[in-house]
C-alpha cells in the first residue's frame, strides 16, 4: 500500500468483465484504489513479481487454470496477499471451500454492485491484516510459554491436564504432549503457593514452587498452575549456608585480625582476635573509624591505603603500629569487596602480629654528633636531612664504606620508619632475575615461574627499598625503573595490570655514574630522577678518627650475632694500630677483621696478634699524604691533620708501639704522648 492508495490485480479474461470492474470503482468514487488486470493466471504471476500489489481479484475460470486449483496456485506463490474470489456462478459450496483455501471474499460477478466491491476490498485487506496479526500474536505467545523456564499447566475442571508446555514435561520427566489428558499428579489448591517435590526427566528428584490460580481454557473454566524448579536454589542456600557457617568457624577461630570496613572506613565487623588486641569489645569498635580507635597521626596511613583498596588495589604490607603503647609489627593484607555487580562496598583486612618473628637488624647508626670526624659530621648532617624528606636518595662512594648502613639509618629516622626496609643489591642478579626480584611475576611469566610472585617494590609498600650497586641495572630495568619513579606503578614480569606501590627509593653506587652516562652505560634522565638529594660517603681512611666508635659498634652486634655473651677488651696499641691501617676495603674490610679477631680470641681480650691483619704494609713504600689547594679549611687546620696523619702513620710502622713511633719521627716518647694527646689520639 503506498500513500494510503490501495492497489488491485485483476486477473480476469472476459474484458466485458474487466471493462465493468474498472466502471464500478469509477462509479463508487474511489480515488483511492488503482487497479491492473491480467487475462491470465501465468500474467498475474509475473505482474506479482514487481510488487506493490495490496489485493488480488480472481477469477476461478482462466485460460491457463480452472476452478480451486487456481485459487491454490495463487495463494502458494503469495501467500501474504489477500484474495477475494470473483465467479459468475454462486455456487456456496464452492465459496465454502474457497475460503478454507484462504480467500477473504467470495463474490458472484451478477450480485455485485460498485459499493459491495469496494467494502469487499477494503475488508479483505483489513481481515488479512488482523489475521496476520493474530498469527504474531499466537506465535509469539506460544514461542513465550514454550521457552518459559517454569512449567505452565493448564488443568481442567476434572484435574485433567488440558495443557503443559516444555518446561512442564521436563519437570514431570515426560513431554509436554503426553502429559495432555492425564491427571495433573500433583494437590493444586488455587491461591496457595507451595513447594513440592518433582522428578526431572533425567530420573533426579527436586523441588520446584507451585502457585496455582483461576482461569479460562477455551470458553470454559480451568486452573492455571505454574511450577518454578527451585532446586538449584535450594541447593545454593544451603551452599551458601554452610559457606557461612565456614566463614564464622574461621573468621570467630582465627588468631589474625580479621576486619571488615564500609566505604566510609567505618568498621562493621571484626573479629574475637581484634578485640582481643585492642581490648575493645566489638560494640565498641563497629560503626568507628580507625581515628577514633587509633587517633589522627596513626590512623593517617591507615586511611591512605584503605582509600587505595577502595579504588579497587589489593595492598600488603608490614607496619609497625603502636597498640596500647607498645609497640608491635603486623603484616597486613586488604582487599576490596564487591556486590555482585562488582561494585566496590567496602574492604576486608587480615593482620597478623608479626612483632616475635626474629629478624637480624643492621646495627643502627650514630647521631651526627657522636662521630668525632668533620666528615661524617658533614654526612650525618645531611643524611638527617634527607630522612625528614621524601625525596630519592642517591648514596655515593668507595665499596664498603658503608653506604647501606646510611640507608638503614635515613629509614629508621623517617616517617617511614614504621614500614619495612628491603634492600637488593643489583650486581648480584642477571638481568631476568633482577626484573623479577624487583618488580615481581605473574605465573608462567617464564620457565619456572610456578606462581605469582611478589617483587621487592610490593613488599616495601609504605617503607623503603635500597638499591645497592645500581650502576649495574641492565639498560631495559633502568627505563622500567624510570617509569616507576615517575608514575609509582609498574607491571609485573608477564603480568598486564599496573600495579601502584607507595615506596621511597635509595640509591648507591661506588661507580662515577656521570661517566657513565658520559660511556652510554647509564640512562641520564634516570640519573637526573635519582640525584635528587646525593650524600658522598667517605672512604674509612678519611675518617679514621672514628674507628673507635665503630669497633664499639661493630663488636657489640657482632657479639649479639654469633652469640657470645660478653664483649671482649681490646687494648689501645691494638686501636692505634687499627687506626694506623689504610682500610682499602673500608668498614667492611673493618667488620671483616673484628669478626675474624672475635672468633679467635674465645671472647676474651683482642690483641693485635690476633687482627691477623697487616699493619706493616707501608713500611716497604713511601708514605704520602695529599692537600688539595685551595681549600675550605684553614692553615692551622691542615696543620693539624697533617700532624695527626704522620702519627698514626708512625704508629702503624711501629705495630703500635709507642716507642718505635717516637723513633721514627725523631721525637721523644714523652713527645709523642704531647701530641697524641692534642692531636685527640688515645694514649691509655
Amino acid at each position: 500500500m503506498t500513500e494510503n492508495r490501495l492497489q488491485v490485480l485483476l486477473i480476469e479474461d472476459n474484458p466485458g468483465d474487466v471493462r465493468l470492474i474498472r466502471e464500478m470503482l469509477a462509479e463508487a468514487g474511489t480515488s483511492d484504489i488503482g487497479i491492473e488486470s491480467a487475462e491470465s493466471l501465468s500474467a498475474g504471476l509475473e505482474i506479482l513479481t514487481t510488487g506493490g500489489l495490496d489485493v488480488i481479484l480472481l477469477d476461478l475460470g482462466l485460460p491457463d487454470s480452472q476452478g480451486l486449483a487456481t485459487l491454490g496456485r495463487l495463494y502458494a506463490r503469495v501467500p501474504h496477499i489477500p484474495i477475494v474470489v470473483l465467479t459468475g456462478h454462486g455456487d456456496e459450496a464452492v465459496a465454502i471451500e474457497a475460503v478454507k483455501q484462504g480467500a477473504q471474499d467470495y463474490l458472484v460477478k451478477g450480485e455485485v454492485d460498485e459499493k459491495l466491491l469496494v467494502r469487499s476490498i477494503h475488508y479483505a485487506v483489513e481481515r488479512r491484516r488482523l489475521l496476520a496479526e493474530l498469527e504474531v500474536s499466537r506465535a509469539s505467545f506460544t514461542s513465550i510459554v514454550e521457552k518459559s523456564a517454569d512449567g505452565i499447566f493448564v488443568l481442567g475442571d476434572d484435574g485433567s491436564v488440558l495443557y503443559a508446555n516444555s518446561a512442564a514435561g521436563e519437570l514431570m520427566g515426560k513431554s509436554g504432549d503426553t502429559l495432555q489428558g492425564t491427571p495433573f499428579p500433583l494437590p493444586a489448591v488455587p491461591g496457595e503457593r507451595t513447594e513440592v517435590e518433582v522428578v526431572h526427566s533425567e530420573g533426579t528428584t527436586g523441588i520446584a514452587e507451585m502457585r496455582v490460580r483461576a482461569t479460562g481454557w477455551n470458553g470454559n473454566s480451568a486452573s492455571l498452575a505454574i511450577l518454578r524448579d527451585i532446586t538449584k536454589r535450594k541447593q545454593a542456600e544451603v551452599a551458601l549456608r554452610q559457606s557461612e557457617e565456614r566463614f564464622r568457624a574461621v573468621f570467630e577461630g582465627a588468631q589474625d585480625c580479621i576486619f571488615i570496613k564500609d566505604r566510609q572506613l567505618k568498621y562493621t565487623m571484626v573479629n574475637p582476635a581484634k578485640e582481643k588486641l585492642l581490648n575493645r569489645r566489638a560494640s565498641e569498635i563497629v560503626g568507628r573509624t580507625s581515628e577514633e580507635i587509633f587517633g589522627k597521626e596513626i590512623s593517617k596511613h591507615i586511611r591512605e591505603i584503605d582509600l587505595r583498596v577502595l579504588d579497587g588495589q589489593t595492598i600488603e604490607e608490614e607496619r609497625v603500629r603502636p597498640i596500647n603503647g607498645v609497640p608491635l609489627t603486623f603484616h597486613d593484607i586488604r582487599v576490596p569487596l564487591r556486590d555482585p555487580s562488582g561494585e566496590i562496598v567496602g574492604l576486608c583486612g587480615i593482620s597478623r602480629n608479626v612483632t616475635d618473628r626474629k629478624i637480624v637488624e643492621l646495627p643502627r647508626a650514630q647521631a651526627a654528633g657522636e662521630y668525632p670526624s668533620k666528615a661524617m659530621k658533614a654526612i650525618m648532617t645531611r643524611v638527617n636531612f634527607a630522612a625528614e624528606t621524601e625525596s630519592t636518595v642517591l648514596l655515593l662512594g668507595e665499596s664498603g664504606s658503608g653506604k647501606d648502613y646510611l640507608a638503614r639509618y635515613i629509614h629508621d629516622h623517617s616517617k617511614r620508619a614504621a614500614g619495612p626496609y628491603w634492600a637488593i643489591n643489583c650486581a648480584a642478579v642477571s638481568g631476568t632475575l633482577a626484573d623479577s626480584e624487583l618488580f615481581g611475576h605473574e605465573r608462567g611469566a617464564f620457565t619456572g615461574a610456578h606462581g605469582r610472585k611478589r617483587g621487592l617494590l610490593e613488599l616495601a609498600e609504605g617503607g623503603t627499598l635500597l638499591l645497592n650497586e645500581i650502576g649495574e641495572l641492565s639498560q631495559p630495568l633502568q627505563a622500567k625503573l624510570l617509569t616507576f619513579l615517575d608514575t609509582k606503578q609498574f607491571t609485573r614480569v608477564g603480568g598486564e595490570k599496573n600495579i601502584t606501590v607507595n615506596a621511597r627509593l635509595i640509591a648507591a653506587t661506588n661507580r662515577d655514574l656521570e661517566k657513565e652516562v658520559e660511556a652510554g652505560h647509564f640512562r641520564q634522565d634516570l640519573f637526573y630522577r635519582l640525584n635528587v638529594l646525593s650524600v658522598v660517603v667517605p672512604p674509612l681512611r678519611e675518617r679514621r678518627e672514628d674507628i673507635s666508635i665503630l669497633i664499639r659498634e661493630m663488636l657489640t652486634h657482632l657479639c649479639k650475632e654469633m652469640q657470645v655473651p660478653t664483649v671482649p677488651t681490646i687494648d689501645g696499641a691494638t686501636v692505634n694500630a687499627l687506626k694506623g691501617y689504610d682500610w682499602p676495603g673500608n668498614v667492611r674490610e673493618l667488620r671483616n677483621v673484628l669478626e675474624r679477631a672475635l672468633m679467635l680470641s674465645g671472647g676474651q681480650c683482642i690483641s693485635l696478634s690476633g687482627l691477623g691483619l697487616d699493619t706493616n704494609n707501608g713500611n716497604a713504600k713511601d708514605w704520602s699524604l695529599t692537600v688539595c689547594f685551595p681549600t675550605e679549611e684553614s692553615l692551622n687546620d691542615i696543620t693539624h691533620n697533617v700532624k695527626r696523619s704522620l702519627v698514626n702513620e708512625a704508629l702503624r710502622r711501629s705495630s703500635g708501639s709507642r716507642q718505635g713511633a717516637a723513633r721514627l719521627l725523631g721525637i721523644s716518647r714523652y713527645s709523642l704522648k704531647h701530641y697524641m694527646k692534642s692531636l685527640g689520639l688515645e694514649w691509655d
